[in-house]
């Protein structure tokens, strides 16, 4: 069957033995009564029944005390071996009181045996009651609990000694050592009556139903045994108000319950939970009582004697000392309280992460200085602003909704980290830790929230990962220019080594035959040559960073130089200058610019049509001194040339071709360029075409510079 389980069978089975316990205990004690009451067998019956019941009674509850004695531990086991040892002596002397009544038919004697082991049960039964507990409730310190203890003892002694004590006193006999036995029952249910007290506020939650029913029978045994003690003192005691001696088999098959009680053995655990109010006034509800009792006998014209008056004094003493330690206490706990809640304002103010309270509406109710610098704001223009100012509407929408899953209480906090604005428009990155406080229904009261800034966190995750697929491309850039390079070398050797076995196999090869074979030998190898040589000058560049030789350049004047020199390869192309005359001069490098010069004029013949035209222009670009190389070429190359232009490169989406087709060349001008504190980039033109750009900063002007280059703004190579 669904959700059937065994493992309540056990609790449950100790509760049906109880109830039938409690069933017969209470049917017991309303028969002896009624038997009592009616007396329908005579005196006699009546006397044996109700003595032979009670010593039966405390016998029960002897045996019960030692069994829940043997079931427990610690100072548990210590109370149960105490309360079975005063239910026995108790026990034992009323087997005494039954063998002169019932078994002899005399009177007792005063004092007997029989008060013997009346009066040894109370030290048990007192020191039984005080270990079940070693510890108060709430601020309750030792010396209190014994004070409010002394006052209540004085109180119910004041208030005894009013009503009848002193008769009591007086009639136990002729000597001073009667008369003090005979004042110890009504002084023992005094002490009994004041440890039921201390007991009630040291009383645990665990510990409620097993505790009322020992109290309670405690408080049964001590009221029967001062109205016996009353009432022989009035000489009104007969067989009538011998029902009252219900009361001690009512108090000891309440114990017997008590120990029977079904719990574990968890009872021992502490509550430290605050002390009651009911409990703080149980001592002056004593007081009150003394007061009254006075008042009353005064009223009817018994006046206090002596000895009443002694003992309020006494009273009015303990009560002055009570007040007075009170105060004290009060004062050391405000003191307390005072420099707890302001180191915990100083922690708040000073704590390293932001701490917000918010409404259940998330509007902020307070805040401490470190989230006003967190979200740049001042401290109080926050107070009373939306959390969802500082979010966008969805980041706002998932923030509220996770706080509010707190409400249920399945949830202890919750932690999440969003992107926020703050006051002055700029971004950052918080970590929020979040937490509900509940008022004392259970319902939502307001939520607490821990804010860390992880802005900085975020930027090098986001510089990490940046700098990861940086080190992937390069990967993917070195495996390609790996590859390319080992296919033009194997291009390259598979033709010098195919030609020249072809020279050393053939027999019948004539001179023009075997030079073209060595013709393209020579091609093959020069490109070996120019491969190699280029792949050096771009690790110098790259890894050494080689010195230059800076001096005065101009520009114009250099690329003039290029222009001329170049005039041989450039075939049906046709190259214009247009050259600003009054351009600066720069420092720089003149070998390694015109290197810079004649590799961009280089590519872009190389990949210009039949007939095109190449454009070479310079010109003053603020404080840099720029030269544009424009074609009308469709050229592409590799992504191992990628990463020298960026993300405007016009190549970032061209296919890969091979690494000769395009040379190392722009990857040594770029470096070039950037030794001077330039930049080299390319752009992509309105249908074939593209241009070379490169700046230089231009530190001195240079107005001689049109003067020795002697050309005119516009010149053509062809």
């Amino acid at each position: 069957m669904v959700g059937y389980s065994k493992a309540p069978e056990g609790p449950k089975r100790r509760w049906t033995y109880f109830a039938i316990a409690a069933t017969a205990a209470a049917t017991v004690s309303v028969g002896l009564a009624a038997f009592i009451a009616f007396h329908p067998l005579g005196y006699k019956a009546v006397t044996a029944v109700d003595d032979i019941g009670e010593a039966v009674a405390a016998l029960v509850a002897a045996g019960a005390c030692a069994w829940a004695s043997r079931r427990a531990v610690g100072r548990l086991r210590l109370a149960w071996t105490l309360i079975a040892v005063s239910a026995a002596s108790w026990g034992m002397g009323e087997v005494v009181w039954s063998i002169y009544e019932v078994g002899l038919g005399v009177d007792v004697p005063f004092p007997s045996l029989a008060d013997v082991g009346f009066l040894t049960a109370v030290p048990f039964a007192i020191a039984g009651v005080l270990a079940f507990s070693t510890q108060n409730r709430g601020t309750s310190t030792h010396w209190r609990v014994w004070l409010d203890g002394s006052i209540i003892a004085l109180s119910l002694t004041v208030a005894g000694w009013a009503m009848g004590l002193r008769d009591v006193y007086l009639s136990s006999g002729a000597s001073v050592t009667d008369r003090l036995i005979g004042l110890a029952y009504p002084l023992g249910d005094v002490l009994v009556a004041t440890v039921l007290v201390l007991a009630i506020r040291r009383a645990t939650s665990r510990q409620t139903g097993r505790m009322l029913l020992l109290l309670g029978g405690l408080l049964a045994n001590s009221i029967a045994d001062s109205t016996f003690a009353y009432l022989s003192a009035a000489g009104a005691f007969t067989v009538r108000g011998s029902v009252v001696d219900t009361g001690w088999v009512v108090g000891y098959l309440m114990i017997a319950l008590a120990a029977m009680w079904p719990s574990d053995r968890t009872d021992d655990v502490v509550d430290r939970a605050p002390i009651d109010v009911w409990q703080v006034a149980l001592p002056w509800v004593g007081v009150g009582i003394a007061a009254a009792t006075i008042a009353v006998q005064a009223s009817l014209g018994h006046l206090p004697d002596a000895f009443t008056v002694t003992l309020a004094c006494i009273l009015g003493l303990l009560v002055m000392v009570s007040q007075v330690m009170t105060q004290k206490d009060s004062v050391v706990m405000v003191v307390r309280s005072r420099r707890s809640e302001a180191l915990l304002a100083d922690v708040i103010a000073h704590a390293p992460a932001g701490v917000i309270q918010l409404e259940t509406d998330f509007r902020i109710l307070a805040a401490n200085p470190r989230f006003a610098a967190l979200v740049h704001a001042g401290q109080e223009s926050q107070i009373g602003m939306h959390i969802g100012k500082f979010l966008s509407v969805d980041e706002a929408r998932l923030v509220m909704d996770a706080v509010r899953s707190l409400d249920s209480g399945d949830a202890d906090g919750i932690e999440m980290e969003n992107e926020v604005t703050r006051v002055d428009g700029t971004k950052a990155w918080l970590h929020w830790s979040a937490t509900v406080v509940l008022k004392a229904d259970g319902t939502t009261d307001y939520y607490i929230a821990m804010l860390e800034d992880t802005t900085a966190r975020h930027e090098h995750e986001a510089a990490a990962a940046a700098s990861l697929a940086v080190l992937e491309r390069l990967n993917q850039v070195k495996s390609s220019f790996l590859h390319n390079v080992s296919h033009e070398f194997k291009t390259a050797l598979t033709g010098i080594h195919g030609f020249s076995e072809l020279i050393r196999d053939a027999d019948d090869l004539d001179l023009a035959e075997v030079k073209g074979f060595a013709a393209d030998i020579y091609r093959d190898a020069d490109r070996l040559d120019r491969m190699v040589t280029e792949m050096l000058d771009l690790d110098l560049a790259e890894t050494s960073r080689a010195s230059l030789k800076l001096v005065p350049v101009d520009l114009n004047g250099l690329i003039l130089n290029e222009l001329e020199a170049g005039k041989s390869h450039v075939g049906g192309i046709t190259i214009v200058a247009n050259l600003d005359p009054a351009l600066a001069a720069i420092a720089g490098d003149q070998d390694k610019l015109s290197q810079v010069v004649r590799t961009l004029l280089d590519n872009a013949v190389r990949y210009s049509p039949d007939g095109g035209h190449v454009t070479v222009t310079s010109r003053m670009k603020d404080l840099d001194v720029e030269v544009i190389v424009r074609d009308q070429g469709t050229a592409v190359r590799s992504d191992f040339d990628k990463p020298l232009f960026g993300v405007d490169d016009l190549y970032a989406d061209s296919p890969i071709r091979n690494v000769v087709g395009t040379g190392l060349g722009l990857g040594i001008a770029r470096q070039v360029v950037e030794m001077h504190g330039g930049r080299l980039w390319a752009d992509r033109l309105q249908g074939d075409g593209s241009e070379l750009h490169f700046v230089i900063p231009a530190p001195l002007p240079h107005p001689e510079a049109a003067q020795r280059a002697q050309v005119p703004p516009s010149a053509k190579v062809a």
